[in-house]
């Protein structure tokens, strides 16, 4: 799932995707005017346990799952795109995260898990098509996978949280950096 993968160094397109994922949640919170001590009450009272501390490490980083980003939403009240917003009544959040990206992929029927993969490659994310599949699958995978597969298929429903032109920037350096090794 990393560009590590490929010989690439992790550093090189990972930083990048996490550095995205990261601003993406600080959009969020600056729109809806909501601080890392207020994010984390309201994620209590969702049951999710997170400190003030712990969620501004999570969001600086960047390398939360898409959960997270899904829990960000939902605490701060942010307009979200309709399948997210439709996926609410799920059992468990991963369950959340898989039936979004389902979703989103469903919307593209002719993108299917062995084009999906194909086409994370071009932007340095190697991943097998069973490997992706069970990621969707399980509802595990990262945020920054989410923006990924966000780039490769365009779902316009994440326009709302981030540029399309940073995202493309993102992938444009991914795909130098393969290119290179």
């Amino acid at each position: 799932m990393t560009a590590e993968n490929q010989g690439v160094p992790h550093s090189a397109v990972d930083a990048a995707w996490a550095e995205l994922a990261s601003r993406t949640v600080r959009v969020i919170l600056a729109r809806q005017g909501v601080g890392y001590a207020q994010l984390a009450e309201s994620l209590a009272s969702r049951g999710v346990a997170e400190s003030a501390r712990s969620v501004e490490g999570k969001i600086q980083r960047g390398t939360f799952r898409f959960v997270f980003l899904l829990q960000v939403v939902s605490a701060t009240r942010a307009v979200c795109p309709t399948n997210w917003a439709s996926v609410s009544s799920c059992d468990s959040w991963e369950a959340r995260a898989t039936a979004v990206l389902d979703a989103d992929l469903a919307e593209q029927r002719w993108i299917d898990v062995k084009e999906l993969s194909r086409r994370l490659g071009t932007i340095g994310v190697a991943m097998s098509a069973r490997v992706l599949r069970q990621q969707i699958r399980r509802g595990t995978f990262t945020a920054a996978f989410y923006l990924q597969c966000a780039t490769v298929c365009r779902f316009d429903g994440v326009f709302l949280f981030v540029d399309p032109e940073a995202m493309r920037q993102t992938a444009e350096a991914g795909r130098v950096c393969v290119e290179r090794f």
